[in-house]
């Protein structure tokens, strides 16, 4: 079990980032540049955020998943695909609703695109996950 956590958490977590790069940072990166640029006055710059910070939250969040796929006895890549994607659909619909709620910066415009492009990278997360359950032993 252990041994099996510790690799998802670790695949998860390092897809989980690099899909969010290429989503947020690659395809959608000139909306979420005037969003930062729209929102400066609180939103850090990437060179001021603590790079710590970020490793940790995608490994919590890694770990997250990794420890709800083992539970639920997910062992393959379409598995772990489908149960990362309902997980992570429900978390980032829930704080993103909660966040609309409560901040300014954060309108109904930019909820199903954090929505969609999250879910799709928790999915890719489970999925590795997944594919990395059924080979560990």
């Amino acid at each position: 079990m252990g041994k099996k956590i510790l690799f998802g958490t670790l695949a998860g977590a390092v897809t989980g980032t690099v899909a969010a790069m290429a989503i947020f940072m690659g395809l959608l990166g000139s909306m979420a540049e005037k969003w930062y640029a729209e929102n400066s006055a609180c939103v850090k710059s990437m060179e001021d955020a603590p790079m710590w910070a970020m490793i940790v939250a995608s490994l919590v969040q890694g770990l997250l998943l990794a420890v709800l796929l083992y539970r639920f006895g997910v062992s393959t890549f379409k598995g772990g695909l489908i149960a990362g994607g309902w997980v992570t659909l429900l978390m980032v619909l829930w704080y993103g609703l909660f966040t609309y709620s409560t901040f300014n910066a954060y309108t109904l415009s930019w909820l199903p695109i954090d929505v969609i492009g999250n879910t799709i990278c928790g999915a890719l997360a489970g999925g590795v996950i997944g594919w990395v359950y059924g080979k560990v032993k």
